[in-house]
Order: C-alpha cells, then sequence, then structure tokens
C-alpha cells in the first residue's frame, strides 16, 4: 500500500502573498484545515488551522472585532506559515507515512512526486485507510484467530477450513500481540 493509493489528490493551494482572511475562507469552504503554499510549482510552506490559531489574537486582547478582522486581512500567509514542512514520497508505504506523522507529531504530509507536489495525505486518510484494509463495512463476517504457537502453515490451514465451508477471505491482517499472533479474517460465503 503506497501513499499515492490513499493520499488526496485534489490539492487547494495558496501563495505566500495570500492573506489570512482568503487561507480561512478557503479552508471553510474546502471543508479542510490544511493548505500548502506554492510559489509557481514550488512548495514554500504549509499553512494549517493551528497555525492561524496560535497566530492571532487570543479572545483576551483589548483588539475589537473590526481590528482583528483588519489585521487578517492584511497579515499574509508567508508571514507565519510553516516553512520546514515534512513530506512523504508518493511511491513511499504507507507505514512510512504514518511514522514520519508519529515521530514528528503532526497531522499531514505533503505528498511529493520528486520536487512537485502531487497529493496530500492527513491522519484522516490513514484511518480512511485503516478501514478500507480491514474490509469494514463490507458484507461478511469478521472473526479473530489466535494462534499460541505459531509455525509455517498456519495461514493454509486456515484457509483450508474456509475452503471447505465455501467461505473465501475478503481481508486478513496478522498482528503480533505479545506473545501471540492474532489474525483477523473478513469472510464472505462464495
Amino acid at each position: 500500500m503506497s501513499v499515492a493509493d490513499y493520499m488526496t489528490p485534489r490539492l487547494v493551494v495558496v501563495s505566500p502573498k495570500t492573506t489570512i482572511s482568503v487561507a480561512v475562507e478557503l479552508m471553510k469552504k474546502n471543508a479542510i484545515h490544511r493548505l500548502p503554499v506554492m510559489a509557481g510549482n514550488r512548495m514554500v510552506g504549509l499553512i494549517t488551522h493551528g497555525i492561524i490559531q496560535r497566530a492571532i489574537p487570543s479572545q483576551a486582547t483589548s483588539l475589537s472585532v473590526y481590528e482583528l478582522n483588519y489585521l487578517l486581512t492584511k497579515t499574509t500567509v508567508d508571514q507565519i506559515m510553516e516553512t520546514a514542512v515534512q513530506t512523504v514520497a508518493a511511491t513511499a508505504q504507507l507505514e512510512t507515512a504514518i511514522a514520519t506523522m508519529r515521530k514528528n507529531k503532526i497531522g499531514v504530509l505533503p505528498v511529493m512526486t520528486g520536487d512537485q507536489v502531487v497529493g496530500i495525505i492527513t491522519n484522516n486518510d490513514i484511518l480512511d485507510a485503516f478501514l478500507n484494509i480491514a474490509g469494514y463495512g463490507q458484507p461478511g463476517i469478521v472473526t479473530r484467530v489466535v494462534v499460541h504457537h505459531d509455525h509455517v502453515g498456519v495461514i493454509f490451514a486456515i484457509g483450508q477450513v474456509l475452503t471447505e465451508h465455501d467461505l473465501s477471505i475478503q481481508t486478513l491482517m496478522v498482528v503480533n500481540h505479545q506473545a501471540e499472533k492474532v489474525i483477523e479474517l473478513h469472510v464472505n460465503s462464495e
């Protein structure tokens, strides 16, 4: 499973001189929280809802609503954007994206092919990928097999039992959990 299989390829981007108010409006309109900042075809930064929230004065400020709106219409994205942006290759394994996001405590990675941004992958995309991989919402039965003494041929033996009962495997996940191997099967009748 590569990052390209689960990324969002439709990008909404802004230029460095886009005002914060326009960036916020784009996020609302497209129901997103992150925007790559592009100078021509080159990504120069990332602006997120969280970065904007940290940049605007708190509710305890003495600024009036009018002064705050004025500030948002005069401040540009390049003044507050993140410029040290973590990225991931489109061909990378999904696990690489997850590890990078966890290591850096971030919820988004622009996806690259060479030096071109071709998509974006977020925590939500990864959760959707897991549901897809697990076969969630698909017809069938999910069953769990706990293997206490793993050996070659365990999955083959399970497959034989399923065949005898005219069942086919829709999805199969194998997880090492403590001293056991847990096999989760999503099966369906032929």
